[in-house]
């Protein structure tokens, strides 16, 4: 690795001497064109990998960024079942760490209520979320749904036993 970069330092730097050098043996100012032209391109190459490595980086999630209201993402299966679970289920993450999931009837009125205690694990990119004492059961809640960031927003997956993967977003 260091020859890489040593070759890389003495490639860079041999080509902008050599326009350098150049110009002083034949004082044209066409390689002082180049010279500047030579490292401005570098430059904004430079800067144009860092805005695409920014542009492409999972958002940051902050425990701040947890709380809030979830539905079901009907984006990630579109069809019947996504329908029907996004009329169905919702969860909260209040900020006094109590976690509410919402079981709903057809008409929209709450036919279950489902409280439990949010724990945040950190040591992770984004704080890891552990539900406890979770009461009553609920086949869809996952003790320890999976955080996925995309670029601009995040969701999170509840391993259901009745229906698989449950992709919840924020409201």
């Amino acid at each position: 690795m260091i020859i890489v970069g040593v070759i890389f330092f003495l490639l860079l730097f041999g080509i902008s001497s050599i326009f350098i050098i150049i110009y002083f043996v034949t004082k044209k100012k066409l390689f002082i064109k180049l010279f500047v032209g030579y490292w401005a391109i570098l430059v904004l190459l430079f800067l144009s990998l860092l805005f695409a490595g920014f542009l492409n980086s999972p958002t940051n999630v902050g425990k701040d960024d947890l709380y809030g209201e979830y539905v079901v993402d009907k984006n990630m299966f579109k069809g019947k079942n996504a329908d029907w679970q996004f009329e169905h289920f919702s969860f909260e993450i209040k900020e006094n760490d109590e976690f509410i999931f919402f079981e709903y009837y057809d008409n929209g009125i709450i036919k279950s209520k489902h409280t439990g205690i949010v724990e945040f694990i950190d040591g992770y990119a984004s704080p890891h979320l552990r539900l406890t004492q979770v009461d009553p059961e609920h086949q869809i809640i996952d003790p320890e749904p999976l955080l996925v960031r995309n670029n601009w927003n995040f969701y999170y997956v509840f391993k259901s036993k009745k229906f698989g993967n449950v992709f919840f977003k924020k409201k």
